[in-house]
C-alpha cells in the first residue's frame, strides 16, 4: 500500500480538468504592468560547450524541461552522490519518453574539465547521449549564470575538499526558463520529490494542452 502511494497520487494530479496542483515559482518577482500579472524570475541567455565538443545553450533548451546542476569531475566530496541521484532522475522511466525533457551539469571546474574529461566522466557514469549535457566553458560566465540565474554557489575556494565551493542543489526549470523546484541533490528522500514534481509539472502542461495553450510535447 505503501509502495502505490506515490503512484495514486501522480495519477490523481494528472487526471482531470480541476485536479492539477501546480507548482511554485522561486526567485524574485516583478509586478508586470498588466494588472493581476507577474513577471517571474527566469534562467538568462547563456552558451557554452558540451561533452562532445559542441555549443549548447539556452537556446538548445527551449521549450524544454530541466534540471540543472554544478560539479566537477575531479569532486572527492558531494558530487558522486549526486552524479548517482541525476542518474536516478535519467533512469526514471516516465521520463525516457519524453522529447522535451534533459539534464544538464555545469562544471564550476572548466580549466581541468575539458571537453575530453567530460567525455569520459559521461561514459563513466552511464549519462544518456542526447538527454544529459554535461557543460564547460568561461569560468567567470558559469558562476555568473550559477550566482545570478540558478541562484546557487558556484567559486574556488582553496579551503573546500577540491578546491571548489559549489551547491549540491539541483533545480528544476520549466518551459518558460522558470525555477519551479529546488532539491538537495545528496538526499535521496528529496531526490524522490523531485521525480514526483517533474511529473506534476509534467501534468500541468498535459492540462494546458487540453486547453490548447503550451502543449507538452
Amino acid at each position: 500500500m505503501i509502495l502505490l502511494v506515490p503512484s495514486v497520487a501522480y495519477l490523481v494530479l494528472t487526471t482531470g480538468k480541476h485536479n492539477i496542483k501546480k507548482l511554485g515559482y522561486f526567485g524574485p518577482k516583478i509586478p508586470s504592468a498588466a494588472e493581476g500579472d507577474t513577471i517571474y524570475h527566469s534562467i538568462p541567455p547563456f552558451e557554452f560547450t558540451d561533452q562532445d565538443g559542441k555549443p549548447f545553450g539556452d537556446k538548445d533548451l527551449e521549450g524544454k524541461i530541466y534540471v540543472a546542476n554544478f560539479f566537477f569531475t575531479s569532486c572527492p566530496s558531494i558530487c558522486p552522490a549526486m552524479q548517482t541521484l541525476m542518474k536516478k532522475v535519467q533512469d526514471t522511466d516516465d521520463f525516457k519518453k519524453l522529447n522535451d525533457f534533459r539534464l544538464v551539469s555545469f562544471s564550476v571546474d572548466p580549466e581541468k574539465d575539458s571537453v575530453a574529461q567530460l567525455k569520459k566522466y559521461a561514459r563513466e557514469i552511464q549519462a544518456d547521449s542526447g538527454r544529459w549535457y554535461f557543460l564547460t566553458g568561461d569560468k567567470k560566465a558559469i558562476y555568473d549564470l550559477a550566482y545570478q540565474g540558478f541562484m546557487v554557489n558556484a567559486m574556488e575556494d582553496p579551503t573546500a575538499p577540491g578546491g571548489f565551493l559549489h551547491s549540491d542543489m539541483m533545480l528544476l526549470v520549466d518551459r518558460e526558463r522558470h525555477i519551479r523546484g529546488i532539491y538537495e541533490g545528496t538526499s535521496l528522500k528529496d531526490v524522490k520529490r523531485l521525480i514526483d514534481e517533474i511529473k506534476v509539472l509534467i501534468a500541468e502542461y498535459n492540462t494546458a494542452k487540453k486547453e490548447n495553450v503550451n502543449p507538452i510535447r
